[in-house]
């Protein structure tokens, strides 16, 4: 699109590594996103993108995790509990999905790239203006 800055690199790696910090601090994958959106929605549309990707996927991961939680909770009442034995192949899978989502992100923004996260990059592209 147009050349980034080493400044814009870093803000775009750190919107999305920065969410990691929700497994330690109450909300961090949803603030540290948001506060990186909200300092440089004005100055960088390549930082925007990112941040805002990063957030939009965070959002996506806790409502994915809503629902998939009230299925195997469903699954493991009907079963008796042998269902739970679900859960650990469920959460293994998902945590390998939301690393990759995560890590991935950030070393194409660090190498200046628009990458996408599918499912919600278009929508961060297209909220940001890109």
């Amino acid at each position: 699109m147009y050349p980034t800055s080493d400044e814009e690199r870093l803000w775009g790696m750190l919107a999305h590594l920065l969410t990691l910090l929700g497994y330690v601090v109450v909300l961090g994958q949803y603030i540290a996103p948001l506060v990186i959106y909200l300092v440089y929605r004005e100055r960088s549309k390549f930082v925007a993108f990112h941040a805002l990707q990063a957030l939009y996927f965070q959002l996506a991961v806790l409502v994915l995790t809503i629902l998939v939680t009230s299925v195997l909770v469903l699954v493991s009442i009907v079963t008796c509990g042998v269902g739970a034995i679900l859960t650990i192949p469920v959460v293994l899978a998902a945590t390998v999905l939301v690393l990759y989502y995560t890590i991935r992100p950030a070393i194409e923004a660090n190498n200046g790239n628009w990458y996408e996260i599918p499912l919600v990059g278009g929508w961060a592209r297209t909220s940001v203006g890109v």
